[in-house]
């Protein structure tokens, strides 16, 4: 069943930073949009917008929601513009306000020349938007504070003015002016093929624009899950990673993986999603090898290997495919903790039987 709009308001929710750190760091590409110190507050301001932004979507986003049928039932929710066309339209509209706006001399506006700009196509919509999506964009906007100045927007026919200039506030935190302008302009100048989204994500670690500290990523990405088990994910990662092994970070758009590799060799991914949550994938392809180990495993995880490795459709368990190719999904949760030593115990075994030649 497709996750509604709603659905992803609440994740996006989960994503955002919980602090924007006092000492950000900022690359030379947004020197001129203002010092240093009111882009950190101003970053800050954005996310507490965007944090906003969606819990208003909790609570209206039926309004706006048309679902869509899913192209496969296992394809992590990555790209918002078939599933979520309201949100993606936001964000265009968001991203051409901060990428095309002037900031007047105080701060306390942007302006755009023209509603060209505003529809204008970016890197998250790559059609220009009609007048009724804008419209429907910015009353939704104006009800999470956003005030609009140079539109009539309470026309039964919405017609966008072609010259006529349209001004932004907000007058809850005028810094929220900066902030935007920033994100917007990260994500049209440092989105990269493994990192697609930043702005609404506000990604305040992609602004740096240097090579990605993936400890603390992986860090910030687990904060909505509980204590015990944030520090049991922690906990994987670091035993690993003091053995001298490696790990990559891919960002889908709002689909993320951690994959863990030993001589080049992929051991098993933490992945994060809207339609899975956060679980681990174990590549066990050799687990027949080890008998007396698995013999050991909690019931749960005997279930799932007795299945075996692969497609569910084409093991003939299933009616479609079920992502086995992925790997043994195994939920990260509360009973993660408690059968913590048993996953370590099965990656090491089929690692060890994977070097053993």
């Amino acid at each position: 069943m497709q996750k509604t709009l709603a659905d992803m308001a609440n994740y996006l929710i989960r994503l955002l930073p919980k602090k924007i750190p006092d000492d950000l760091a900022l690359d030379t590409i947004f020197n001129d949009i203002a010092h240093t110190r009111s882009m950190r507050e101003g970053v800050g301001a954005f996310r507490d917008f965007m944090y906003c932004v969606y819990k208003h979507l909790v609570l209206v986003g039926a309004r706006y929601d048309k679902p869509k049928k899913e192209a496969h039932p296992f394809v992590d929710g990555t790209n918002i513009a078939p599933a979520y066309p309201f949100l993606c339209s936001i964000a265009s509209i968001l991203t051409n306000i901060g990428i095309h706006g002037e900031l007047c001399e105080n701060g306390q506006t942007i302006t755009l020349a023209n509603t060209d700009a505003l529809i204008a196509t970016n890197n998250i919509s790559r059609a220009k938007l009609t007048a009724s999506k804008t419209t429907d964009c910015l009353l939704f906007l104006i009800e999470c504070g956003l005030q609009v100045e140079g539109i009539e927007l309470g026309a039964d026919k919405p017609c966008l003015p072609i010259l006529t200039p349209i001004a932004f506030s907000y007058p809850k935190n005028a810094a929220m002016l900066i902030g935007l302008k920033v994100m917007a302009i990260a994500q049209c100048q440092l989105v990269t093929s493994s990192i697609q989204d930043i702005l609404l994500r506000c990604d305040y670690r992609a602004l740096a624009n240097a090579e990605i500290d993936i400890f603390a990523t992986l860090k910030d990405l687990i904060l909505p899950l509980s204590d015990d088990v944030q520090e049991t994910v922690i906990r994987l990662h670091e035993e690993y990673m003091s053995h001298g092994y490696k790990c990559t970070y891919y960002a889908l758009r709002f689909f993320f993986r951690f994959t863990y590799y030993c001589r080049s060799k992929e051991l098993w991914r933490l992945n994060i999603s809207l339609k899975n949550g956060c679980t681990i994938s174990i590549k066990s392809t050799n687990s027949n090898k080890y008998p007396d180990v698995v013999k050991k495993l909690p019931q749960q995880l005997q279930d799932k290997i007795a299945k075996g490795y692969g497609c569910g459709k084409k093991l003939g368990i299933t009616d479609s495919c079920d992502g086995g190719c992925r790997g043994f999904r195994v939920a990260i949760d509360d009973n993660f903790v408690g059968i913590y030593d048993n996953v370590k115990a099965w990656i090491d075994a089929e690692m060890q039987y994977m070097f053993k030649k």
